[in-house]
């Protein structure tokens, strides 16, 4: 058979190759982290029809004589040049600006690499990809350190998953990345206490990390009045202020056809006097935005969203207002969804196991029997036990209230959350493509060493933007164009060594 046809043969499947490989680049013009491929050809192997000679004294020397069989693909190599960033304004897109790849675990334990920064934390607070790979980072301290060897860089072993606990993670707002890969957030101060005009007795106020509470600070000493606890729909609709000059009972409201309220007489104030007026039922009440005051009622708010639409016309039973038999100490404060908390000691009072052997500080506890929201007080303990002793000489049941100061929130803070591991290899062009923008390590890559962005060699990373596919269409249009015109020059050799078949064949006729 003809020699060239397998030549041929080989030469349309080189070329082949190479359009596959340039149709997988055209593919992913616009894959962001995408590095193309190119295809190197080489010869096969050459038949020997004869040596070289070497020259003489009467003869000339003659050079070898070889057939060559064809083409194949010597090499599909991948063209790691770095793409420009697309900005996308979102804060945790990450551009990788020189050298280096995020490493990534799809698997426990399976490390990836890529260059395409598209990351977010899913509900359990682990920094993840686009595909759901958990993103590895430099372990830091306790104040946001990258944690590195001394020559700052670390192994593949080091790294640990990037993870912030979600309840923590709720609290921070403007989450970026910086220059050398820190991803940061804003964390809203702390809520502080500016002190107001505070009793002498009385120290400071400390507060829970956690607090909610905001707003202004009413201290409340003596005989607290109180609805029915067991009153499920006056813990609902009745805000009652515990120093409020009222008692007895019942609070009873009725509410007609017409969408009127009246309160059922026999409330009096701490001196067992009447507070109904003949002529008006505790004054002209008012409602507005669903809450309904009384003008001799002062320190009682009735909301009637609370109350059951049905039937219009109905009498609601709030049970009665009662007198606290011992005295308390309690802070009436707002949460930061508006609503009012009263955090206060026990009834009885028992202070004396928390009083120091000598005169000095002591710290009181306030809970929110609700809410279990804590406030702590610290006191000086004489000037306090002589005060809370002394609150009532007169055994009445007053309770002062007095507004000891202000919760206000802290200053912002700005909070390093992980640093990104950024890894590099000794050889580049030997990673192996995994697909989903992953790359593998193999045994012409080298191994994986990670450091800070912006260190050894790595680029520095650029939030809000992605790396765009290096694919340039006009050098695969011009190689798309050499590959078929080299496809059919090998077809037509197929062709003419046909013809000459058949010529041959014909010869015998």
């Amino acid at each position: 058979m003809i020699r060239s046809l397998y030549s041929g043969i080989s030469g349309m499947a080189a070329h082949q190759t190479k359009l596959n490989v340039i149709g997988n680049n055209i593919a992913n013009v616009n894959t962001y982290g995408f590095k193309a491929s190119r295809v190197v050809f080489s010869d096969v192997l050459y038949q020997n029809l004869s040596t070289a000679t070497e020259a003489t004294n009467t003869t000339g020397g003659t050079n070898a004589s070889q057939l060559g069989y064809g083409a194949k693909v010597a090499s599909i190599d991948m063209l790691n040049t770095i793409s420009s960033g697309a900005s996308t304004g979102r804060a945790l897109d990450v551009y990788i600006a020189g050298e280096g790849y995020l490493t990534v675990q799809p698997t426990a334990g399976a490390n990836r690499y890529t260059r395409v920064g598209n990351l977010k934390f899913d509900a359990l607070g682990n920094l993840t990809d686009g595909a759901g790979s958990k993103v590895m980072g430099i372990p830091i301290d306790a104040e946001g350190n990258a944690i590195l060897d001394a020559n700052g860089t670390l192994s593949m072993n080091g790294l640990k998953a990037i993870n912030v606990d979600p309840i923590e993670l709720e609290k921070y707002t403007g989450i970026t990345i910086g220059k050398s890969g820190e991803i940061t957030g804003i964390k809203a101060g702390d809520p502080e206490f500016t002190k107001g005009s505070m009793p002498e007795w009385l120290t400071n106020l400390v507060l829970p990390e956690d607090t909610n509470y905001t707003g202004d600070v009413d201290l409340v000493i003596g005989y607290m009045v109180r609805t029915d606890s067991t009153n499920v729909l006056a813990k609902a609709a009745v805000a009652l202020e515990p120093n409020a000059d009222i008692q007895g009972g019942p609070l009873t409201l009725t509410r007609s056809a017409s969408g009127d309220y009246s309160l059922a007489t026999g409330l009096q104030n701490k001196e067992g006097e009447e507070l109904d007026d003949p002529e008006g039922n505790y004054g002209e009440p008012v409602l507005k935005n669903g809450i309904l005051t009384f003008p001799k009622l002062p320190g009682l708010k009735i909301d009637t969203t609370k109350l059951p639409e049905d039937p219009v016309a109905g009498v609601f039973d709030f049970g009665s207002i009662s007198i606290d038999a011992d005295k308390s100490m309690l802070l009436r404060v707002s949460n930061e969804g508006g609503g009012i908390e009263n955090v206060s000691t026990p009834i009885p009072f028992d202070y004396s196991g928390l009083m120091p052997a000598e005169d000095g500080p002591m710290t009181i506890e306030l809970t929110d029997p609700d809410t279990q929201g804590k406030i702590k007080l610290v006191v000086q303990s004489n000037l306090f036990d002589a005060m809370f002793t002394n609150a009532d000489p007169a055994n009445t049941v007053a309770a002062t209230k007095t507004t000891i100061g202000k919760i206000e929130a802290g200053s912002d803070t700005p909070v390093t959350l992980g640093y990104l591991a950024i890894s590099k290899f000794a050889n580049n062009d030997g990673l192996l493509q995994d697909g989903n923008g992953y790359f593998m390590e193999s045994a012409n890559s080298g191994e994986a060493i990670a450091s800070k962005a912006g260190t050894n060699g790595t680029g520095g990373t650029e939030s809000a933007n992605l790396e765009m596919s290096n694919v340039d269409l006009s050098q695969e249009f011009t190689d798309m164009i050499v590959a078929q015109r080299g496809f059919q020059a090998n077809s037509r050799i197929i062709t003419v060594s046909d013809s000459i078949l058949e010529e041959l064949i014909n010869l015998k006729r």
